[in-house]
């Protein structure tokens, strides 16, 4: 029988409690989908907001805003409005889409949910014991309740069939997208953003949150062994400090590279070109990953880069970056040297990580979770 899918004009309650700022990961994607969801026009999306929520982070994009009793910086106030009081302002709404992995409970509406990632459940090692908690006990009843389960790529819609049991077809694969901003950088930006920060050409650059998962450790002692053989470049890590990250700030100065290595912390999204853009090259160990927005965005500015072979970064890198197994540290820093010594290869990555950048967008992302809200109203 042939489905038609939903064509009336929808409601849409969209869950943005998660928004507080600084972004990155998930906050970057439910961002990134707020700013283009209302393009095509016709239909009506609403961002549920903390009290405390910044407008202007949603300045130009078409969706309204409706503010909650509750703070988007508190998780726990959070997490308790959204498991028992959320469901009550949902009331008049055709569908709520529920962006950061759960949903409350008894919803009046069909929910689809979006879950980036597994690691809770594959690689519990490399999450924090509350999210562990947390997600093991919410994840699997929001994914039961979901009219339609997105998620950013194949391994994962693969994971969430085998872990959660969520049948097949009701999971939808839409990939993340790569902001307009970001794309190659002139010289004169370059140069104010490395004047911004001072840092010191070359450079090889990490942009993630220092967390077990990215694996930090591992590109530290792959670049001392760089440095051991006389590499001049400099090590620029940009990202918020996350758990568990103790080690990571402690290993500079156990190898001998402590002034060979910057820390920037988290660096606004208007610099993020200009950084991705100095940097001979980018690298990005992740033990596991979701998806891994950050090696798309440097290949958006036309950086070379190399990764792990996690399989999610397998999937949306392809054949447009150099990969190595994520402990193997010797391997990183070979595939390391090989890209900083040969300009063929260094012309080949860059060329391919621009055109391989090009098919994640944030419009893209947007028209096909709308498609996804027409789907779940028609059949959920």
């Amino acid at each position: 029988m042939r489905i038609t899918h939903h064509r009336l004009p929808m409601r849409v309650a969209i869950n943005a409690l998660l928004l507080s700022g600084p972004f990155s990961g998930v906050e970057k994607a439910i961002h990134g989908l707020l700013r283009h969801i209302g393009e095509d026009g016709g239909d009506e999306f609403v961002a549920l907001v903390g009290n405390d929520f910044d407008e202007r982070l949603l300045d130009g994009a078409r969706v309204g805003i409706e503010r909650l009793p509750v703070s988007n910086r508190s998780r726990l106030a959070r997490i308790v409005y959204e498991e028992h009081f959320l469901s009550r302002r949902l009331k008049g709404f055709d569908l709520f889409h529920a962006p950061g992995y759960v949903a409350p409970r008894r919803l009046p509406c069909p929910l689809v949910l979006t879950i980036y990632d597994l690691v809770v459940l594959t690689h519990p090692e490399l999450a924090r014991r509350s999210n562990v908690l947390h997600y093991r006990w919410r994840l699997p009843r929001s994914a039961r309740a979901a009219a339609r389960v997105i998620v950013p790529l194949e391994c994962v819609a693969r994971q969430v069939v085998e872990r959660l049991g969520v049948e097949r077809e009701r999971v939808r694969v839409v990939p993340l997208g790569v902001g307009a901003a970001l794309k190659p950088p002139s010289l004169d930006v370059r140069a104010a953003v490395r004047a911004k920060h001072h840092l010191a050409r070359p450079y090889i650059l990490f942009v993630g949150n220092i967390e077990p998962k990215k694996n930090l450790p591992t590109l530290l002692r792959a670049f001392a062994a760089l440095k051991r053989g006389g590499l001049p470049h400099k090590l620029v890590v940009a990202g918020k400090r996350g758990w568990g990250c103790r080690e990571v700030f402690a290993l500079p100065a156990e190898l001998g590279i402590g002034g060979d290595v910057r820390f920037l912390g988290y660096v606004e999204e208007s610099d993020l070109a200009g950084l991705y853009g100095g940097a001979e090259l980018f690298a990005f160990p992740s033990i596991v990953e979701g998806f891994g927005l950050p090696p798309l965005e440097a290949m958006a500015c036309g950086t070379p880069v190399v990764t792990s072979d996690a399989e999610a970064l397998l999937e949306t890198t392809g054949e447009a970056a150099e990969h190595v197994p994520a402990l193997d540290a010797d391997a990183l820093a070979d595939a390391m040297r090989r890209v900083l010594s040969d300009a063929a290869l260094r012309e080949r990555l860059r060329a391919a990580g621009l055109a391989r950048a090009a098919q994640f967008t944030w419009q893209q992302a947007a028209e096909m979770t709308r498609a996804v809200y027409r789907e779940a109203l028609t059949c959920g």
